[in-house]
């Protein structure tokens, strides 16, 4: 396939486009920056600028394209956030304007709806903390992108709703569940490994929640 991928200079969206060339795909690598990418020069695959939050280069990076993979992403921030809503509304236009294909994955979170109990400690107080307070404006940007997404009957959409991430240096077996995430992590690796075989085995205007079957590194450990 032609792959567009949008994020593709952050550490989960180099993953993505990695794994994506492995599978054998035509990539083109998006990013909003002129600094090169740290990727293996071939003609498997092409850099493209662009902004999704504006729109700008949106449409010449899917143009053609048989799927778009989304790992735009962004910090917690007190002032509204829109990279989510706008960057995906902005893919879902220019798709229907002149893509080939009309699959699209984009990355939510595990914390954009209430999460199941997994322990007290987390449901009491720290997922009620990251979602109503810290990470208050970021899902629901979440929120208004896979609530938009709803509507989107003729594009064949995917969202991925990940655990907490953290690197791992491989891929490794990962879970796949409906909706919410019932396990606390996520391997960078394995988000994208999940996002990069959903091309071929596709869970259709739903939600899904890839976690990692191992134990994510403790804070400060190597």
């Amino acid at each position: 396939m032609i792959v567009t991928v949008f994020g593709a200079n952050g550490p989960t969206g180099l993953w993505v486009t990695r794994l994506a060339l492995q599978a054998g795909h035509q990539v083109r690598a998006v990013t909003r920056r002129a600094d090169p990418l740290p990727l293996p020069t071939n003609a498997q695959w092409t850099k493209v600028q662009a902004d999704a939050v504006t729109g700008e280069g949106v449409q010449a990076a899917v143009q053609g394209a048989d799927a778009v993979l989304s790992v735009l992403g962004v910090a917690y921030s007190r002032q509204k956030i829109t990279v989510y809503s706008a960057g995906t509304r902005h893919i879902v236009e220019a798709m229907r304007r002149g893509a080939r294909g009309r699959r699209l994955v984009v990355v939510s979170s595990g914390l954009t709806y209430p999460p199941p109990h997994l322990n007290w400690f987390a449901n009491t107080l720290i997922f009620p903390f990251l979602r109503n307070v810290l990470g208050r404006t970021l899902y629901a940007d979440m929120r208004r992108m896979e609530e938009d997404l709803r509507t989107c009957t003729d594009i064949d959409w995917t969202v991925m709703r990940p655990g907490r991430l953290y690197d791992a240096p491989t891929v490794s077996a990962y879970r796949l569940d409906p909706d919410a995430p019932t396990q606390n992590d996520t391997a960078r690796a394995d988000l994208a490994a999940a996002m990069v075989a959903e091309l071929v085995q596709a869970h259709l205007h739903q939600a899904v929640a890839p976690t990692t079957n191992r134990h994510a590194p403790r804070a400060g450990a190597t």
